[in-house]
């Protein structure tokens, strides 16, 4: 049996997709988390200076979307058939935009770095969620399934969904005028093999 290993700060971020995808498939894992104080004691342990880290079978990946995308191919959790696989993908990179155009925003809403985070949400934030907020709704209303693509959940959920409630979070208003969104994000903490986890979990 394979020992994973997941090394990521003790929060949710870019490492709580990993853990839901082996949370849904009932794999064990070594979840390794870290203090934000401790990063730079932890970082010099690392092969990459990079988290979050997946390390089995003396093996090592890095990025979360490779490391979700890895596990999903091993328990049908990456769409079926190659067209779906690439749709996929498509949805995750386009979340990638997103979060690229909303970190100025985040870092400062999170405290992580100075700045109006006002000014940021409008010229910033904003902009891109009327772009990519209609896409991500688009998707859910054309897919039937109720999730993401056709044959129904695969890991773009976990890494959407993540950043949504992200997202909903730090502007609760934010997804109000996308009922589909709303109803989705109920529809993936009611997973019943993940309802547990999502209402014990820290948010």
């Amino acid at each position: 049996m394979v020992h994973y290993k997941l090394t990521y700060s003790d929060g949710r971020g870019l490492g709580e997709a990993i853990r839901l995808i082996f949370k849904y498939a009932n794999i064990d894992f070594e979840d390794v988390r870290f203090k934000a104080e401790d990063w730079q004691k932890v970082k010099a342990t690392t092969p990459t200076g990079k988290v979050p880290l997946l390390e089995f079978d003396g093996n090592y990946l890095v990025e979360s979307a490779a490391i979700c995308r890895y596990l999903a191919r091993k328990h049908s959790l990456a769409g079926k058939g190659d067209l779906e696989e690439a749709k996929v993908d498509a949805v995750v990179d386009q979340y990638k935009d997103f979060l690229a155009q909303s970190l100025p925003w985040l870092m400062i809403k999170f405290g992580l770095e100075k700045g109006d985070d006002e000014e940021q949400k409008k010229t910033k934030f904003l902009p891109a969620a009327e772009i990519y907020l209609p896409l991500f709704q688009k998707y859910l209303k054309e897919s039937g399934s109720g999730f993401l693509v056709k044959s129904g959940l695969t890991f773009a959920d976990f890494i959407v969904s993540e950043f949504l409630i992200t997202l909903r979070q730090n502007d609760p208003e934010v997804l109000d005028k996308y009922p589909e969104i709303l109803q989705y994000l109920d529809r993936m903490k009611n997973i019943p093999q993940l309802k547990e986890y999502y209402a014990t979990r820290k948010e």
